[in-house]
């Protein structure tokens, strides 16, 4: 009895009370037509911008679905002149900030900024830095060809050490080759092919097979296939006007076999030359422990810090 008595009380006061309803209503009178006249107000401004005058109680639709917030760029640019040709080369410097990963970040060699990692399109082709497949790494000044253009990089017309270490010296287990070994004559005319040459060794150091980072498709002296509209060419990055472009003219070699990373596409490993893995992959198949990974138009990659992204594998970036 006494939990009913409770419910009556509550009930009586309830009644008596103003109802939300009520309350409003009262309001809604005593502003009148001022507040007609801020509810469209506020609708007028919560609704999407059209460009249209919003006077009547029909709200117009907005032009666009989804806002546009994907990419933001602008750009400036600069001429500059490639060491391969004297006609200008407009290189673009690109500051886009995307919603994936933010503006591109120039990468370092030994404390310097070259060609294959300033975020510009030195070469013009609009393939920047790690995106552009003539990019050895980010220790490469040239966007043009698959030389590094690097002083003294693999310059010695016939001794070759590791091409992909980012210098010339070679040291005590390190790589060792003599392009008077190989028939192609990758050489040219200052190092031809010796049939009598008598330091051609079949196999390499231990050391050379551990340490040189050889990309799919390469051999640790730089001799590497690439494809190109169908077509497979085996082509020495030391020759200083080898490029995508002129492909027919780039100098031919034949592979060290006891270094060369054959590159096997039907595993998803990326190829030397490409920067997607095959049709059919979700991820590139990396060696070890190396972490797989992508480059972005921009040439960025999602490398950690003091890597970068070839082949679809981070790699330790060497100084230049």
């Amino acid at each position: 009895m006494r939990n009913i008595h409770v419910l009556g009380v509550c009930a009586l006061l309830a009644c008596n009370g103003p109802s939300k309803g009520e309350t409003e209503t009262q309001v809604a009178s005593e502003t009148g037509t001022a507040s007609d006249s801020t509810t469209m107000s506020a609708m007028t401004t919560a609704g999407p911008t059209t460009g249209t005058d919003n006077t009547t109680s029909t709200t117009a639709e907005p032009t666009t679905t989804e806002p546009t917030t994907s990419t933001s760029t602008s750009t400036t640019t600069s001429t500059t002149t490639s060491d391969s040709t004297t006609e200008p080369v407009t290189a673009t410097e690109t500051t886009t900030t995307t919603t994936g990963g933010g503006s591109c970040v120039p990468l370092q060699c030994d404390g310097g900024i070259y060609a294959c990692g300033d975020c510009m399109d030195n070469d013009g082709d609009g393939l920047v830095d790690q995106a552009d497949p003539e990019c050895v790494s980010p220790c490469d000044d040239r966007e043009d060809t698959f030389a590094t253009g690097l002083p003294g990089d693999n310059m010695d017309p016939c001794k070759q050490d590791c091409f992909f270490d980012g210098n010339s010296g070679g040291g005590a287990g390190d790589c060792a080759w003599n392009l008077k070994c190989d028939p192609l004559s990758p050489g040219g005319d200052k190092c031809p092919y010796d049939e009598d040459f008598n330091n051609c060794p079949m196999e390499q150091p231990q050391q050379c097979l551990d340490e040189c980072q050889v990309p799919n498709g390469c051999d640790c002296f730089g001799c590497c296939t690439v494809v190109v509209e169908g077509m497979t060419y085996d082509i020495f990055l030391g020759d200083q006007d080898c490029s995508l472009a002129q492909i027919d003219s780039c100098q031919q070699c034949t592979k060290n076999l006891d270094c060369d990373d054959e590159c096997q596409p039907e595993q998803c490993e990326v190829c030397f030359g490409e920067t997607e893995p095959p049709p059919g992959c979700d991820d590139p198949t990396c060696e070890g422990d190396a972490q797989p990974c992508e480059i972005d138009d921009m040439g960025q990659s999602d490398c950690p810090e003091g890597f970068y992204c070839k082949t679809g594998c981070c790699h330790v970036l060497e100084p230049g």
